[in-house]
């Protein structure tokens, strides 16, 4: 399974592997072949090849000679060639790679939710050990911050995208917050200078300290299974977001609606905005209790008996608008666009994931490569075995009986999945050119999407390899950040 090819494309990807399905047992088996093809990338001059060797060292040997490594991957991803990434040969090599760094991924979770726990005890109950600890972890954090943007500026492959600058101000901000509000307590106590000042402070910062801590802890559970659940909360939040220009004016409408019926009434938070002696800053916060009580009304939490109260005609014809506009109207129409988010995101959430872990993925190859190329390299295992309940095991074998076999097809076998009104069919087309992605027949019409398999040609020999046992380490990096090959392949 050589080739000549060195970029890293569907056709080359095709020709490095090679598929077998065995129906009786209900799996599918894949040989990948991951060696550096040394003579295609050798010069035809060895002379040229000679001078070009030292220069070349550090690109070829950064996974021990093997064609994918993470600059492969970061064109890949950079070219937006995503249709390429999810070929069962990358894939299997992000899946490898994905369980070598369970290990490090379960430590960011344990920390971060650690972080969040004890920064929540602290904010209840200060005491000199959890802040000490606290301090600790900010610095792990800090450092692991800048070493990421040391590793970032340091290869001239990477693109320092304007995303990883907010995120990382963010993050240093926030941390920032948080050892200030360990810290100025205790300064504070040395002098009696502007207490309102520092009491506004103090009661500010542990709110923004705990609310950051929650958004990172979230943020680095985008890859765990339940990543899901933080896609949905961005994209409904994205959704509320096109509806909010219905919602604000709405909101603020009733809000000075409801308020110019009972400002006189001296129920609250019904206060009438003209008070004597009133700052602005206390004319804003009865504004803001009113609109705060109408959002309140508008999720169901009426409560409009102080409304109701006045028993005249024109408060009680607005709280029946109220109810029909917001309550029953606009809300469901936000829950409705809720449910349509959450329905397409669980079509989608597999590629949304797949891009998140190959990012991750590639800062973690680079980690490596910057501190830690001493350490002996792992070879990817060059077998994989899907069964039909969603199960594998990967090992490595030899494919030295596969390598030259006669009994492969001269054309490509492509397949699709069907969409069809009845249950998902599959079907297999041969074909020498074109790719055709609609088939009509009897005015019903097909369509059809090409499968990740789609192409690999097949082999009849059998692999030597050797199953080995699954570990419950295993079996836990595999459920906590491998790849689910259910959402890619279809057994």
């Amino acid at each position: 399974m050589s080739s000549k090819h060195s970029n890293l494309t569907t056709d080359f990807l095709n020709s490095r592997s090679r598929v077998k399905y065995e129906d009786d047992e209900e799996r599918i088996i894949f040989l990948f072949d991951y060696r550096k093809d040394v003579k295609a990338s050798q010069s035809e001059n060895p002379s040229d090849h000679a001078e070009n060797a030292n220069a070349n060292d550090d690109a070829s040997d950064l996974l021990i000679g093997e064609e994918i490594n993470w600059r492969s991957l970061q064109k890949l991803k950079r070219e937006n060639k995503w249709g390429v990434m999810r070929h069962p040969m990358i894939l299997n090599f992000l899946n490898e790679q994905l369980i070598n760094c369970a290990m490090w991924y379960t430590v960011q979770i344990l920390m971060f939710a650690v972080f969040l726990l004890m920064l929540s005890f602290h904010i209840l109950s200060e005491n000199a050990v959890t802040k000490s600890l606290l301090l600790v972890m900010l610095l792990i954090f800090f450092a692991v911050l800048v070493s990421k943007a040391v590793i970032k500026k340091g290869f001239p492959e990477n693109n320092i995208s304007s995303w990883f600058l907010a995120a990382l101000t963010f993050n240093m901000v926030t941390y920032s917050i948080t050892v200030a509000y360990l810290l100025l307590p205790e300064m504070f106590t040395y002098d009696n200078y502007n207490e309102e000042l520092k009491k506004i402070i103090l009661w500010l910062l542990p709110i923004v300290a705990i609310l950051s801590a929650w958004l990172n802890f979230l943020y680095i559970l985008r890859k765990s299974p339940y990543g899901i659940y933080t896609f949905m909360m961005v994209r409904i939040l994205k959704s509320f977001g096109h509806i909010a220009t219905i919602w604000i004016p709405t909101l603020i409408a009733f809000s000075f609606a409801f308020h110019l019926i009972m400002r006189d009434s001296g129920i609250e938070p019904w206060d009438s905005l003209v008070i004597k002696n009133a700052t602005v800053t206390q004319t804003l916060l009865v504004v803001l209790q009113a609109i705060t009580k109408t959002s309140t009304m508008m999720i169901g939490e009426v409560d409009a008996n102080d409304i109701l109260g006045t028993k005249q005609w024109i408060p009680s014809c607005l709280v029946l608008a109220f109810e029909i506009i917001t309550v029953i109207l606009l809300m469901n129409l936000m829950v409705s666009l809720a449910v349509g988010d959450v329905s397409d995101l669980r079509n989608t959430a597999e590629d949304t994931l797949l891009r998140i872990k190959v990012n991750f993925i590639i800062e973690y190859l680079q980690i490596l490569e910057s501190y830690f190329s001493w350490r002996p390299k792992n070879v990817v295992n060059n077998i994989l075995v899907v069964h039909k309940d969603g199960s594998y095991f990967t090992t490595k074998g030899d494919i030295a009986d596969v390598e030259n076999d006669d009994s492969l097809p001269d054309v490509s076998e492509k397949k699709y999945d069907v969409s069809f009104i009845n249950p998902s069919m599959r079907m297999t087309l041969i074909e020498r050119k074109g790719r055709p992605h609609t088939v009509s027949y009897k005015s019903c019409f097909l369509q059809l999407r090409e499968r990740l398999d789609s192409g690999i040609p097949r082999f009849t020999g059998a692999p030597t390899y050797t199953e080995e046992k699954c570990s419950l380490w295993l079996r836990y990096a595999k459920w906590l950040i491998g790849i689910n090959w259910t959402a890619f392949l279809e057994v």
